[in-house]
């Protein structure tokens, strides 16, 4: 349908540029959205995967544009961090904290700056918020994670579709339809939201054999000892939500869990697993690995072939130079870093998300950025960019200037964290440092992430650092001050969750 409806345009836009159709005074906007991708699964980010996860449509935005090393979610679980993204607000301020959370209705919407200032809206794909899609022109939502085949979309009025076929490409054909029918005379915002790679990860078919053959390169802390180690974080991810590998607690017992009792990766899939000693823990946690990043990696294919499809049709349009380009996730992932998968901490690879952007008219091809950004900062960017008013209820910050290739004296020097669910805990990771408070709680944790980047140890019982702590507690203050949120409310989520009044 969109070749038709592509040949059919062409004259028309001829036409139209002939009779002097007044030239767009705002760039359009093109917003991907993935689920899970970590920024280590894309190539352009240099990860030991590089030469394994290749995504040469979304390393193209890097090439062409700037990506973003540090830009941090506040809050690593989905329904969270796509409301922060929409409203420009913390989700203690927007409401929604935890998965399936509702937008409160004092927030503001991107989508409905957008579409005041004369935007064309279109949302696709998941959504996972609780309150509908607001600002839209039109929208095709799935309930919930949706599915990878044949997905099942709600619309605006009750609508409800389904369409077959693999849901990265039938989003993408659902978006190139409607921009195909856009009003050529106004400047559009098209939210493409990708399911893909969420687990349970379920490949397209055609690339069900890529890396069948290949021995992927495992991260340097996938073996890590988490019963060993100092971190009560890591325990308690790994004992509270069972998020690993192949351990669990029942597992340890020597009791097979029940698969509705465990995360854990081994006893979820071990039946599609290459031949092992099962037996042989490591043979376990290491075929178990290999599993999940191929069958991940497969996933994301699908997605950047589809970045690639958005991509050619903006060329095909000649709309390359005026439209804002974004890739991006709902947060980070573990790729198997300290045994586990899924996400949820604070520790870096839960927390830092991708985020790439190529707008030639204000970037500078090949560049990065490593100033600490927020998922709160997302909104406020693409209004300044679109000349829109920022609504002063946002809490996130224009990255215009660090788009520009400056970085602010007064940018902020420390990023906002709070989980409320398990494992419950908050706190700031600055430039150097990652401090880690347990709501209702006086412990804590300290990573030194410059002297130990791959966060093996916390440093809390460290003489050494105990001044530095100092300061950082000191920090927290002020940020918690600037995000406004207080003592009494964390630690009121304390006794929500263990049902104390």
């Amino acid at each position: 349908m969109y070749e038709l409806k592509k040949w059919m345009l062409m004259c028309a836009v001829a036409g139209a540029a002939l009779s002097g159709v007044a030239e767009q005074k705002r760039s359009n906007i093109l917003f991907i959205f993935s689920d899970d991708h970590a920024s280590e699964a894309i190539s352009a980010y240099g990860s030991w995967l590089k030469d394994y996860a290749k995504t040469p449509n979304i390393d193209r935005l890097a090439k062409e544009g700037m990506l973003f090393r540090n830009l941090c979610c506040n809050n690593s679980i989905c329904s969270p961090s796509r409301a922060s993204v929409m409203t420009g607000q913390y989700d203690h301020v927007n409401g929604v904290m935890k998965l399936g959370g509702a937008i409160k209705a004092s927030s503001p919407w991107l989508s409905k700056e957008l579409k005041k200032g004369g935007y064309q809206t279109w949302l696709v794909g998941k959504w996972h918020i609780k309150t509908k899609p607001q600002g839209f022109d039109d929208y095709r939502v799935v309930e919930g994670q949706g599915t990878y085949f044949d997905p099942k979309y709600d619309g605006p009025g009750g609508i409800k579709e389904e369409v077959k076929g693999y849901s990265s490409d039938k989003y993408t054909d659902k978006a190139l339809d409607w921009l195909q029918d856009r009003d050529r005379t106004k400047p559009f915002c098209m939210m493409l939201q990708f399911k893909a790679p969420h687990h349970p990860y379920d490949p397209a078919p055609r690339h069900m054999k890529l890396l069948e053959d290949v021995a992927v390169p495992e991260p340097p802390t996938l073996y890590e000892d988490i019963d060993a180690s100092n971190s009560k974080l890591k325990r308690y991810m790994l004992e509270r939500t069972k998020f690993h590998m192949v351990l669990t607690p029942k597992s340890k017992g020597g009791k097979k869990p029940k698969p509705n009792e465990s995360f854990g990766y081994y006893i979820r899939h071990v039946e599609d697993m290459e031949p092992h000693e099962k037996t042989n823990q490591r043979d376990c946690w290491r075929v178990a690995y290999q599993h999940m990043v191929k069958t991940y990696i497969r996933c994301i294919t699908a997605v950047d072939e589809n970045v690639g499809r958005m991509i050619d049709y903006l060329e095909d349009e000649g709309l390359m130079e005026e439209t804002i380009i974004i890739y991006t996730a709902d947060q980070g992932y573990w790729l198997g870093q300290h045994g586990f998968y899924d996400k949820r901490l604070i520790l870096d690879e839960s927390l830092k998300m991708p985020f790439l952007i190529r707008y030639p008219r204000m970037i500078k091809a090949g560049t990065e950025n490593q100033d600490l950004c927020s998922n709160v900062d997302i909104a406020p960017t693409l209004l300044e960019m679109t000349d829109l008013p920022v609504p002063g209820k946002m809490q996130g910050r224009s990255m215009v200037p660090l788009l520009k290739g400056s970085s602010p004296p007064d940018w902020r020097d420390a990023i906002w964290y709070n989980y409320v669910d398990q494992p419950q805990h908050y706190g700031i990771r600055t430039k150097q440092f990652t401090l880690v408070h347990f709501h209702g709680s006086d412990e804590i944790e300290f990573y030194d992430n410059k002297r130990d980047p791959n966060q093996t140890r916390s440093v809390h019982d460290n003489p050494e650092y105990r001044e530095i702590i100092q300061s950082a507690e000191i920090q927290m203050k002020q940020v918690m001050a600037d995000v406004g949120i207080k003592q009494s409310q964390l630690d009121g989520f304390a006794k929500k969750k263990s049902g104390k009044k």
